[in-house]
């Protein structure tokens, strides 16, 4: 979807920006994440009105998909095994995936969980971290969001 670029561009830069602040400080600052909520509504109501597409229920789908997945451990671990700047981001990404494809949506959040379970057994196996080592999970919710967007088949079927 076309009207679809601009946002994918944003999300380029910001979740460069994120990643590299959550592998460094093991957060995801509110002055960069609040702001997309605002940005995103606007984006994909531009898209909507540009394709006369508007898939507001699937979007607001695998946003709640992202929220509960990621919410849960949170909720769960007490924040000991996520953060909440990854609660709030994940809304955000699951919005995006959701207004491409259902594939898309689902297919980034099983990626982001994959590649963050298999780097950090690599991590383990090779003794770079025990445990209860912090480990930064925004990188791996941006590497889920590429891989929705490339290959959910959302980006050239979206309707």
């Amino acid at each position: 979807m076309p009207a679809l670029i601009p946002l994918c561009l944003l999300w380029i830069i910001v979740g460069t920006c994120l990643s590299a602040i959550d592998i460094r400080q093991h957060r995801l600052p509110n002055r960069i994440v609040l702001p997309m909520y605002p940005v995103l509504v606007l984006a994909l109501g531009l898209t909507g009105m540009l394709s006369g597409n508007w898939p507001l229920v699937r979007s607001l789908t695998c946003a709640t998909m992202w929220l509960a997945a990621i919410g849960l451990v949170w909720l769960v671990s007490g924040g000991k095994a996520m953060g909440f700047g990854d609660v709030k981001l994940a809304p955000l990404l699951g919005a995006t995936l959701g207004w491409l494809s259902w594939d898309a949506g689902i297919l980034g959040l099983m990626s982001c969980w994959l590649i963050a379970g298999l780097w950090a057994l690599g991590l383990l196996v090779a003794r770079r971290v025990s445990l209860g080592s912090a480990i930064a999970f925004g990188p791996f919710m941006f590497l889920g969001l590429a891989i929705g967007i490339a290959f959910g088949g959302g980006f050239a079927t979206a309707a």
